[in-house]
């Protein structure tokens, strides 16, 4: 048997193969992985140069073009990020500027190689600003496509119309078509939603959930007398890192005396008033009592006339330990107002700490039901956990019925 020879590395304890040693110069094969790697570190850090492709660009317009450009990956370039937030860019465009971008995002979408980048655009113009996407929508019918659902919220009776004849064909884009006219939500839609409520359509088979129900993805329900129920308040205000500046209007996370099933200590993850912050909430003043932890595994419920905690809330099968973090007291303050569908998509270049508007689903949709009325609830308020906790992630999501002063939080993440 050949005798191993030890490699020549100060302090490795590995052993080779003369033929090895002859080939290597008398290092392991780790010890060689491990100097080509420093070497290549070290020929990075020495090459590496800035780039800055937002260089002379003063035209807002150019600049989104430049930002929603996908760089491929190259170690020795450090491409420098734009120092203003996107979804800012995106609020401040002229009427003009809009339709731009807009018929720069059609002509995207014409474009196969480009058809993301369209499509991101076209997202954010929905989501950021008021502009008129009709050329664009047609573009997207042209060639079948009906996703983002969102970029259809402000579309017209054409577009409306060329999807409702598109329903029934097209089994493939059946559920992005519902989403579609959803995010219309007009007259003719809640009306063709009541009527699938009263007499489900022939192809309902086909999908997971009645098609009435994709209304919520939108924000809105059909109520008991066929007419539109929106599921938000209005007006949405995003939630910046600090503490509140007005404790009596709004406080986040603040620790309470009673505990969960589970034996955690119950938290108000909301306190506010609604008139101080203009919220069209019919309630003097909410406590958004939860359970943090029991509330990512199930919804949990609380009313003000069952001592808060609900009884409706069963044991979960979690026990608390040192890995649960506590939340950061009092981490969030009131920021800029901004439209109610300005964070509805996670694929958006925005934060999503908000009060008010409409909810960002992680998952699919999960309005949920009030359990002493069973009326939908609505929403009013989320938290991304990436705002309060270093390398958090997911959402917890507030909801309250005002009729019964019941609230509930759940959650969700990736």
């Amino acid at each position: 048997m050949t005798e191993r020879l030890n490699c020549i590395t100060h302090g490795c304890a590995g052993k080779i193969l003369p033929a090895t040693a002859e080939r290597t110069g008398g290092y392991c094969m780790p010890c060689v992985q491990e100097k080509s790697r420093k070497e290549y570190e070290e020929y990075v850090r020495a090459h590496r140069r800035d780039v800055n492709a937002f260089e002379g660009l003063t035209d807002p317009v150019a600049i989104i073009t430049v930002l929603h450009r996908r760089h491929d990956h190259d170690p020795l370039v450090n491409w420098i990020p734009y120092p203003e937030p996107v979804d800012q860019l995106y609020t401040r465009l002229t009427e003009k500027q809009q339709d731009h971008l807009a018929t720069y995002a059609a002509q995207c979408i014409r474009d196969d190689n480009d058809n993301d980048k369209g499509e991101d655009i076209l997202r954010c113009l929905a989501a950021f600003t008021d502009a008129q996407l009709e050329g664009c929508l047609a573009e997207l019918l042209s060639q079948g496509k009906y996703y983002p659902s969102i970029v259809f919220r402000r579309a017209g009776a054409r577009v409306r119309d060329t999807l409702i004849s598109a329903l029934e064909p097209d089994d493939a884009n059946r559920n992005h078509i519902l989403l579609a006219l959803a995010w219309i939500g007009d007259e003719t839609v809640v009306a063709l939603f009541n009527s699938w409520r009263i007499r489900p359509p022939h192809w309902v088979g086909s999908l997971y959930v009645p098609p009435e129900r994709y209304s919520h993805e939108a924000g809105w329900e059909i109520d008991e007398a066929g007419q539109r129920r929106d599921l938000f308040f209005t007006p949405c205000t995003s939630l910046v890192s600090g503490a509140s500046g007005d404790p009596s209007s709004l406080i986040v996370a603040t620790s309470r005396s009673d505990k969960c099933s589970c034996g955690r200590t119950l938290i108000n993850l909301f306190e506010l008033s609604p008139r101080k912050l203009g919220l069209n909430v019919a309630m003097e003043s909410i406590q958004v009592a939860t359970c943090d932890i029991c509330s990512a595994y199930r919804p949990m419920f609380a009313a003000r006339n069952d001592g808060l905690w609900s009884l409706i809330n069963e044991p979960t099968d979690v026990t608390p330990n040192e890995e649960y973090e506590v939340l950061p007291h009092d981490s969030l303050r009131v920021g800029p107002t901004r439209s109610a569908h300005f964070a509805t998509d996670q694929f958006l270049p925005t934060t999503f700490s908000q009060l008010g508007g409409l909810p960002c689903w992680i998952q699919d949709h999960e309005y949920l039901k009030c359990p002493k009325c069973s009326r939908t609830m609505c929403f009013l308020a989320q938290i991304a956990n990436e705002d309060i906790q270093e390398y958090g992630e997911g959402h917890f999501y507030c909801f309250v019925c005002t009729d019964c002063e019941t609230t509930a939080t759940t959650y969700q993440q990736t």
